[in-house]
């Protein structure tokens, strides 16, 4: 009865310690390919990320109540070339593209979120009307194919995941 209950003892034990095992031929054929783009805040990272490589977040939902779209409908927006020093500001109207004169740029507002919050569920929304924690989610075109896609925070301009280029800045100066 010894000799059962110590085979059964190693048998476990060997079985469990092969578990963390992986034969990477086979896990790289059955990993699938991710191709969805996420309502993320970190998107759009320049490639030098630390992070880079890492699992995707799943798709966030995006919730903009009625109360917000109906007293947002334009952003300012301000475009700074950081060699000759010269800003352009544009107003883009939230659901549409519009150039931004004197670069290479077309800029795209998705939503604005003047107080911006993720949710328990991973929901991204607002908590009020109220300019707390402005953010916006856009995509930059540079030759009508995107450049960026990813979110500006107002009030961290250059955390986040924002817009990075070494030529341009871009910010939000303000809503209407």
């Amino acid at each position: 009865m010894k000799k059962i209950i110590t085979m059964f003892i190693a048998s476990v034990f060997a079985f469990s310690c092969s578990q963390g095992v992986v034969d990477k031929d086979k896990a790289k054929e059955q990993a699938p390919a991710a191709t969805e783009q996420t309502a993320d805040p970190h998107a759009g990272q320049a490639a030098a990320d630390p992070h880079a490589g890492a699992e995707k977040p799943k798709e966030r939902k995006v919730n903009v109540p009625k109360e917000v779209a109906e007293k947002y409908k334009s952003l300012i927006l301000e475009v700074k070339n950081t060699k000759d020093n010269s800003t352009v500001q544009s107003d883009v109207i939230i659901g549409q593209k519009a150039e931004v004169q004197g670069t290479p740029f077309a800029v795209e507002v998705e939503y604005y979120m003047p107080d911006f919050v993720i949710e328990s569920d991973g929901t991204i929304t607002t908590r009020s009307a109220d300019e707390k924690n402005p953010v916006a989610k856009i995509k930059v075109y540079k030759m009508n194919e995107v450049f960026f896609d990813g979110w500006l925070f107002k009030n961290h301009p250059t955390e986040h995941g924002n817009f990075n280029d070494p030529n341009y800045s871009i910010t939000i100066i303000s809503s209407k």
